[in-house]
């Protein structure tokens, strides 16, 4: 009867470790999924195009070279010229627009120069580029074009500089867009509203555009920039000292801001808070020498 029951006792034993261990492992699992999930959350929330009211990105083709802009369920496409003439940024001097890809793909950087190409000569406010050998404007009469590319982008067959994570937000995104809101447009053609984006300019934060170099010029370009966007310049002018670093300083609660986010997001530059009523402007950029070099620093 004792040796029964001792058998009994140990099979119970073992069937409840391995309940036991079966119950952690299940644990260890869902918190794992759980982390995961919290921590792909966190990168989709840090993402620049999940709080972007309005995002541009290049299409580039072998031969063809577009901008497609959207904005809530609005949808819009740029098309230029693959014969465009811009002067290129890194002392490449004057190319054709449709050839500054591949100039730049001999250092492979490619999609990093046209991206410049677009900010620091045209003035343009572009996030990110997609990069096909078959992509071409012509083909390009709804926004389902464009959930394809990045659908394509997921599976990789389809270059870009933008992570996964910014992708799955356009993914999300590009649900919501409507096929009667998309317009199509040359670029001599274009409105001159394309490129704002309706939040700046519904803040109208008064900025001013300090430069901190003792290179001409600078502050004048990147207020042409920020208008572009839809922002407001109050004022252009040298500053008193040469800074190495691009210098941000903000007044009062416009580090709330979409503005600044925004302005943060394209200059890439420190940051400083003042108290309120401090100064006139809400926002002044101060150009340091890291900008400069973006546009003529040689590889």
């Amino acid at each position: 009867m004792g040796k029964k029951f001792d058998s009994m006792a140990g099979k119970f034993l073992r069937k409840t470790k391995r309940h036991f261990y079966r119950c952690l492992i299940l644990v260890i699992i869902v918190g794992l999924l759980f982390f995961v999930g919290f921590k792909s959350a966190k990168q989709v929330k840090n993402s620049p195009l999940w709080y972007f009211k309005k995002i541009n990105l290049a299409l580039i083709g072998e031969e063809s070279v577009s901008i497609f802009s959207l904005e809530g369920s609005d949808s819009r496409l740029l098309e230029f010229s693959f014969q465009e003439k811009a002067d290129l940024p890194r002392g490449f001097g004057e190319y054709e627009l449709g050839k500054v890809y591949r100039l730049g793909e001999l250092e492979k950087r490619g999609g990093q120069l046209t991206l410049e190409t677009f900010q620091n000569s045209l003035n343009i406010p572009v996030m990110g580029y997609f990069y096909q050998d078959g992509l071409n404007a012509e083909n390009f009469t709804s926004p389902a074009y464009f959930k394809k590319i990045v659908n394509q982008s997921i599976k990789k067959r389809v270059k870009t500089n933008l992570r996964l994570t910014d992708l799955l937000v356009l993914y999300f995104r590009g649900k919501k867009l409507s096929p009667v809101l998309f317009k199509k447009y040359q670029y001599k053609d274009g409105p001159d509203d394309f490129f704002k984006d309706e939040q700046v300019r519904r803040e109208a934060l008064a900025v001013e555009i300090l430069n901190g170099t003792q290179h001409p010029g600078l502050a004048q370009k990147a207020a042409v920039f920020w208008e572009n966007l839809g922002g407001r310049v109050i004022r252009v002018a040298d500053y008193s000292e040469q800074l190495t670093k691009s210098l941000l300083v903000v007044s009062g609660r416009s580090s709330k801001s979409y503005s600044y986010k925004i302005i943060k997001n394209f200059f890439k530059s420190d940051c400083r808070e003042l108290s309120e009523g401090e100064s006139r402007a809400d926002m002044t950029l101060i150009l340091g020498e890291d900008y400069w070099k973006t546009m003529t620093e040689k590889w």
